[in-house]
């Protein structure tokens, strides 16, 4: 029973610390992707010359709960600092710098980035807010960061190359972090994946049209969208609509299995990646599809992590590595690389040791600069080119020599490591530490382990069982959140939310509605039109001129692929809604300042009617719409 409980705990509430900082980084960077789609559409969606100005939001928005650090910019400066401030804390979050700090700037900066613009969120920035929140409850700095160098750095200072090349002292062991908060990950995640595959429900999708259908809506389709539906047959378009169902099924039983949960979930991350970079290739929903796959590096194991690393080896040669340990700057690089050495593929050895020195070296050019040592290819380097093959010996390190490498930049390289090389001595006494040809400060503390006092423990189980706590309430809001929102709930289940719950949800826009192209695909499609006549005599298309890739007005059917981001396809669908009214007049005003945007007086709007045009998708086997629609919905000055 032990045994079984054991692995229930390793299962479903614990992820390893190398996983939670893989998971880290791979959050930061698509953190990162978000913030640069958002600053590319800054002028229409985050100013109060744009067609969602915050007042308007503020006021209409009919939510109790919210709030944005964006809503306090109105104009561009101001909102392009803010997402600067944003872009700093995705960094610190990806490098691990102050990590804790990190995680809760970057939840704030990302709940501030979707607040600005709630009307148009979708899937993909609920999920990316509530990474955010779970991420507050896991040590994601422990490994591959900043925090984790500097502790070890701290813990302990070798003097020698032979207290460098033993590691364990200065490694933090991988381990398996327990918590509430991994449980909820999970389940989140197998939420996501089930419901969407249980509300797939409807006609399109048991007929197998949905894929077709899906890809005759040309706000969001992509290219390679156009090409598939043009050219594949309705065998492999069906094929394609229920492989969708079942993969999402597949993915909801893999990563919740208790049974042989290491290979279930490693054939989850083998197969569902590729089906969610499947889907961003052909649609266009948002950043839905790269939060996903942010996740899947906590399902690595343990073993998972051996594998790599076994792997890794072959790609990364050894290498001897010969600092100048009388000099305390080049001691402090060669502890670093110590560090960073994760495969440990670098041996350190004595600049003076003429035994270990390759022949062709003099003792005084391994004083002059850092010489590195390729046994297997009995290659020898010297200065920048050695600590090019320094970079090359580290996990991902190659990515960083590559500028190092390069002809031009190597000429830059070999200068500003001489630069360095020469005024070591000087950088050695601005560090503190022993300058060359100086003696050494006495022996360095070196850390004699963790002792902690009863006080600092009783702290710590204090704060643990906090930390649970939080976890356990997020966890009920968003599972209350999740049984109201989604259909697939039985009816008896629903609840009025205590308010305390709906703040908990709302606040960070963590919304649990998982139902994307469902319980159908939609068999309508269409496209917004704003036909504008100017003082000029033009017959123009304000919105469509920034929106799509086409431009009007007077269109006869809707353009293949009008190419619109996510916010201008959001906020078509936003505009036809009944609850838009009270945003018309700011999208009127929007209009109304065409000129400032052209720069030409003679683009004044006379007048200007706001369309929403519409047609029946063609029929599975069929290329041409039908029933072309054009409505009002409203016209001014």
């Amino acid at each position: 029973m032990e045994n079984i409980r054991s692995q229930l705990a390793a299962t479903y509430f614990s992820f390893d610390t190398r996983s939670l900082a893989a998971f880290r980084i791979a959050l930061g960077l698509v953190l990162w992707v978000d913030l640069c789609l958002r600053a590319a559409v800054l002028g229409p969606f985050y100013t109060n010359d744009g067609i969602l100005p915050n007042h308007t939001l503020l006021w209409a928005q009919p939510q109790q709960y919210m709030f944005s650090l964006f809503f306090s910019a109105s104009q561009r400066h101001e909102a392009a600092w803010l997402m600067v401030g944003c872009g700093l804390a995705f960094s610190a979050l990806i490098a691990g710098f102050h990590t804790k700090w990190a995680q809760a700037l970057s939840l704030l900066g990302v709940v501030s980035l979707n607040t600005r613009l709630s009307p148009l969120e979708n899937g993909g920035d609920m999920l990316l807010n509530g990474l955010c929140v779970w991420s507050l409850f896991l040590p994601l700095g422990e490994r591959f960061s900043f925090d984790s160098v500097r502790a070890s750095l701290r813990r302990r200072e070798q003097q020698t190359p032979d207290e460098l090349n033993d590691r364990r002292p200065i490694r933090t062991p991988a381990r398996r972090f327990y918590s509430f908060a991994c449980f909820g990950l999970i389940c989140q995640f197998v939420a996501i994946y089930a419901l969407n595959a249980l509300q797939k429900n409807g006609h399109t999708w048991l007929s197998g049209d949905a894929v077709h259908y899906a890809l005759h809506q040309d706000r969001i389709v992509k290219w390679p969208g156009v090409w598939l539906r043009e050219h594949a047959s309705t065998t492999v378009l069906h094929a394609l609509t229920y492989a969708t169902i079942a993969a999402e099924a597949f993915a909801a039983l893999a990563i919740a299995s208790p049974f042989a949960a290491r290979h279930t979930r490693l054939a989850a991350m083998l197969v569902m990646p590729a089906v969610h970079l499947a889907f961003e290739v052909c649609l266009d929903v948002g950043i839905f599809s790269f939060v996903m796959l942010a996740f899947y590096p906590l399902l690595l194991a343990p073993e998972h992590w051996e594998f790599l690393r076994r792997h890794a080896l072959r790609w990364h040669a050894p290498r001897v590595v010969f600092p100048d340990e009388d000099c305390g700057f080049c001691m402090w690089c060669a502890r670093l690389l110590a560090r960073l050495d994760l495969l440990e593929r670098l041996e350190f050895a004595s600049n003076a040791d003429r035994d270990r020195l390759p022949r062709s070296i003099s003792i005084a050019q391994a004083d002059e600069s850092i010489t590195t040592f390729e046994p297997s290819s009995g290659r020898v380097q010297r200065g920048a080119a050695a600590f090019a093959a320094l970079l090359r010996s580290l996990p991902f390190g190659f990515f960083l020599a590559i500028p190092l490498m390069l002809p031009g930049f190597r000429v830059v390289s070999e200068w500003a490591y001489g630069h360095v090389a020469r005024n070591r001595m000087r950088i050695s006494v601005w560090l503190g530490y022993a300058a060359c040809g100086l003696p050494q400060a006495a022996d360095a503390a070196v850390a004699t382990g963790d002792e902690r006092s009863e006080a600092r423990l009783l702290l710590d189980k204090s704060l643990v069982l906090a930390r649970e706590a939080c976890v356990l309430l997020y966890f009920l809001a968003a599972g209350s959140e999740l049984i109201n929102s989604n259909a697939a709930f039985p009816a008896a289940l629903r609840h009025t939310q205590p308010a305390l719950f709906t703040m908990l949800v709302q606040y960070p826009r963590a919304f649990q509605i998982w139902r994307m192209f469902a319980p159908d695909a939609p068999t309508q499609d269409f496209m917004l039109e704003v036909d504008a006549l100017t003082a000029g005599g033009r017959r123009v298309d304000p919105y469509n001129e920034v929106a799509s890739r086409v431009h009007g007005p007077g269109y006869t059917r809707i353009p293949p692929r009008l190419g619109q981001n996510q916010f201008f396809w959001g906020y078509s669908v936003f505009a036809v809604q009944p609850y838009f009214e009270p945003y018309s007049t700011a999208f009127a005003e929007w209009i109304a300042r065409y000129p400032e945007r052209t720069g030409d007086p003679n683009d004044r709007i006379v007048r200007f009617r706001v369309y929403k045009l519409s047609d029946e998708s063609p029929a599975p086997g069929q290329t041409r719409a039908t029933a072309f629609k054009r409505e009002l919905l409203f016209s001014g000055p």
